[in-house]
């Protein structure tokens, strides 16, 4: 077994294929955007995927059958919305350019309007005659990464220069322990020069930085509006940092963690 299958039942601890109660309609929202997704990418695809690849369509289907996922990837293309081969949704040149420390972007800058026309474009129906609006935006090189709020239905995105990137359907932020984060939304995508991990959760309110550590990667968090959110390159994503996760808090003391211990409990 490798990383990625042992990190799916934490990051799927919250799937029930027959839930007891009705889907709120927050998951109700990432249930039609992930039926519409993979419906639309099984159409699409042209290539054959490779074992690692299938093994990620079919985490992302089997979401769609459970309805009650706490983890939606999703995987666009602004033109085609397809999965091709081994490579991922980012290039291997934009990857390149990727930065530890992400800088801030005002909503009004360049970059951050880019990214935004692109998600919204992404998302389609999604956010179809909602207003939105957007937070934790910054840039790592050339790649930019935003959340997009509409109505119930928030996105984690990410996109590069050339009009490629990703979406993920996330959760609204929770209240966790003062002196603690958790990941709601986790994801690895395409493999050597293309592969990359994202994670996005809830802070505490006494955190003010954090700091992962992933294969030989220092990589510092954004932290807006109580939610973090974090990407890097990797030749071999697993949708989790390896390493120890630095919690830096507003005393200016600080807490180190195990990667593992910032995923939700099964």
């Amino acid at each position: 077994m490798n990383d990625r299958e042992k990190n799916l039942p934490r990051l799927l601890a919250a799937l029930d294929a027959a839930p007891v109660r009705e889907l709120t309609e927050t998951e109700n929202n990432r249930k039609e955007h992930l039926l519409r997704t993979v419906m639309h990418g099984a159409a699409s695809t042209t290539q054959s995927a490779s074992p690692a690849r299938r093994r990620l369509l079919n985490w992302v289907a089997a979401g769609a059958v459970a309805a009650t996922a706490a983890v939606v990837v999703v995987v666009v293309s602004q033109t085609s919305q397809s999965v091709s081969g081994s490579s991922g949704p980012l290039s291997s040149a934009e990857l390149a350019s990727w930065t530890g420390t992400p800088s801030q972007l005002a909503a009004t800058s360049p970059e951050a309007t880019v990214a935004e026309k692109w998600c919204v474009k992404a998302l389609g129906s999604d956010y179809s005659g909602k207003p939105v609006s957007y937070s934790n935006l910054d840039v790592r090189g050339s790649i930019t990464s935003v959340v997009v709020t509409g109505g119930t239905t928030i996105s984690y995105c990410l996109t590069d220069k050339t009009g490629q990137g990703m979406t993920a359907v996330i959760d609204p932020v929770k209240k966790v322990p003062s002196n603690a984060i958790e990941v709601d939304s986790a994801g690895g995508h395409g493999e050597g020069s293309t592969g990359f991990n994202y994670l996005v959760g809830s802070v505490g309110s006494d955190v003010k930085a954090v700091t992962l550590h992933d294969g030989g990667r220092t990589i510092e968090a954004n932290i807006q509006n109580d939610r973090f959110t974090a990407w890097w390159p990797s030749a071999e994503p697993t949708g989790s940092a390896s390493g120890k996760v630095v919690l830096t808090l507003k005393s200016g003391s600080t807490r180190t963690v195990s990667g593992d211990s910032i995923f939700p409990k099964g």
